[in-house]
């Protein structure tokens, strides 16, 4: 176990075995986390707890997406005006970290990762997250398009740490009455029921809590070189956006999926709009997918006039 971690550790840091630890350090976190010593124990418990979430098997696509985008922040050092971080804030960065790695671990320590499969119609919670009430909202069974089944239930509910919320766990028929494991997730408010979409993906729509109405959307694809139903990260995608859309715009909340489509509605805010009230119109997104990541290819609009025009006044 100890070695996988390891391996997990250095595939996930893209960085050779070989280079010395003062180059690993700064390809990996950049160098003012690396100059501050008193950062080095927030960096080795960052990447030891990364490993363990990534052992895990769960959503790794997304989790190694997550993680690049914290490394990517510790590396730039800047805050959300643009200004270097200072030491309070740079440290705060790798807590947040940790902290979502300590959550995804004490989550997973509740999941029935095996099944008997009846288990997963039943009126259980087959996780133990939601330890507040929790109460299966919905089950069933999916089918792959060979005819292998795919369970699923359904849970609601509420945490010591997040209060309300929901989730949601899958899993694959493995024989002799068993099933184990695809993936599950905590992340939403509310979840629709899985869907197998024409292509033969497997599609939870979701939700996430707040005036945000975030994405918390599942997307699993299956993987004939290792046999198994792999996630597909739908976060990144985000990082395109501003280059695809016109100058003072944007997407400030979760978009409507459509995975039948590969594609995306949303509406446009314009910079000086209020978060409730849109008025920039509509946008139609479109997406492929790229190993395991959602690609944001292009975006089109349907744009008031008298918006998209330049100001020509006050």
């Amino acid at each position: 176990m100890r070695a996988s971690l390891i391996a997990v550790l250095l595939s996930a840091l893209a960085i050779p075995a070989s280079a010395s630890q003062a180059d690993l350090c700064q390809q990996t976190y950049g160098q003012r986390a690396c100059s501050a010593t008193s950062l080095a124990p927030l960096r080795a418990e960052m990447a030891h707890k990364f490993a363990a979430v990534m052992a895990l098997g769960n959503r790794t696509a997304t989790w190694q997406a997550r993680h690049d985008a914290v490394l990517r922040d510790i590396r730039a050092a800047l805050d959300y005006d643009g200004k270097p971080m200072d030491d309070v804030a740079l440290e705060q960065t790798f807590r947040d970290a940790i902290d979502a790695y300590d959550k995804a671990l004490a989550q997973a320590q509740g999941v029935r990762t095996m099944i008997k499969t009846p288990s997963a119609r039943s009126q259980t919670c087959m996780a133990k997250w939601l330890d507040r009430g929790c109460g299966v909202t919905a089950s069933g069974v999916l089918w792959r398009k060979d005819g292998q089944p795919v369970h699923w239930q359904m849970m609601d509910g509420a945490s010591g740490d997040d209060g309300i919320g929901a989730g949601i766990v899958l899993w694959a028929e493995s024989g002799h009455g068993t099933a184990k494991a695809i993936g599950w997730s905590f992340d939403g408010v509310v979840y629709e029921p899985p869907r197998m979409t024409q292509d033969g993906m497997i599609w939870v729509p979701g939700r996430t809590m707040g005036t945000g109405n975030g994405n918390a959307d599942l997307l699993f694809k299956w993987d004939a070189a290792s046999k198994s139903w792999q996630d597909i990260e739908l976060e990144s995608w985000r990082d395109a956006l501003p280059a695809k859309l016109p100058t003072g715009f944007g997407i400030w909340k979760g978009v409507d999926y459509d995975f039948e489509g590969m594609a995306a509605t949303s509406k446009l805010w314009r910079d000086k709009d209020p978060n409730c009230c849109p008025s920039g119109g509509d946008a139609l997104l479109e997406f492929s997918i790229a190993g395991r990541r959602l690609v944001l290819n292009a975006a089109r609009f349907d744009i008031v006039d008298k918006w998209a025009r330049p100001a020509t006044g006050s």
